[in-house]
């Protein structure tokens, strides 16, 4: 029932057309860390339906390059993938998928309109995300980068906060920076009353003070 409801939120599409969607998908479940995509004997195209992810890339030396976060009605590998081989989509939450055949999916696209447009728009979104990381990562400082990934964090969330509480290990990577300048720089902007640490989560208490940090 959850893999439905997700399907019918991605695809923008009645009951009855979500269940024939999910009837051509494989579907199944993960843990975190689980290595999502790709998946060796498998040209799948997944829609993310519970949890979040992470597409990555890995440099010989073995430092990491986040490309693009992921939430749940998202889509990863596949037709969607990135065409470096050295590219690959981690889970960061345990979580769920509905993976389709890359053949089943171009045929949903040429039979219902819907699913075109959202495989579209997710594309025009990827690009977009991309495209913001590039420039962040070339004129931000780091204390910049920080604070544009807390502010788009926390749009998500109700009343500012981003919930569970960022890893700070993790949010180190988002933005190519180091664990201890993020925690150093979060604890100082919570003696500043800018953050605050709730039940659950990292709430944005100035959000427009945030935004004057970013350039």
């Amino acid at each position: 029932m959850q893999d439905l409801t997700a399907i019918r939120s991605a695809f923008g599409c009645g009951e009855s057309l979500a269940a024939t969607i999910s009837a051509l998908a494989r579907h199944s479940a993960h843990v975190r860390g689980a290595m999502l995509w790709p998946l060796p004997g498998r040209d799948e195209t997944t829609l993310l339906t519970a949890g979040t992810a992470q597409e990555v890339a890995y440099g010989r030396d073995g430092a990491m390059l986040v490309l693009l976060p992921l939430v749940a009605g998202d889509f990863y590998g596949g037709l969607v993938g990135s065409a470096d081989s050295e590219a690959q989509v981690e889970a960061t939450a345990d979580g769920a998928g509905a993976h389709f055949a890359d053949d089943a999916v171009v045929r949903l696209m040429e039979s219902y309109s819907c699913v075109a447009v959202a495989i579209t728009h997710h594309l025009a979104t990827r690009l977009a995300a991309m495209r913001r990381r590039m420039v962040e990562a070339a004129m931000l400082s780091a204390t910049g980068r920080i604070a544009a990934e807390l502010l788009r964090r926390s749009q998500a969330g109700k009343d500012r906060t981003i919930s569970p509480m960022p890893v700070f290990a993790e949010l180190a990577v988002a933005v190519q920076s180091t664990r201890e300048t993020v925690s150093r720089t979060v604890s100082q902007w919570e003696k500043r009353g800018l953050v605050l640490r709730v039940e659950g989560g990292l709430q944005i208490v100035a959000p427009h003070r945030l935004e004057e940090l970013v350039y």
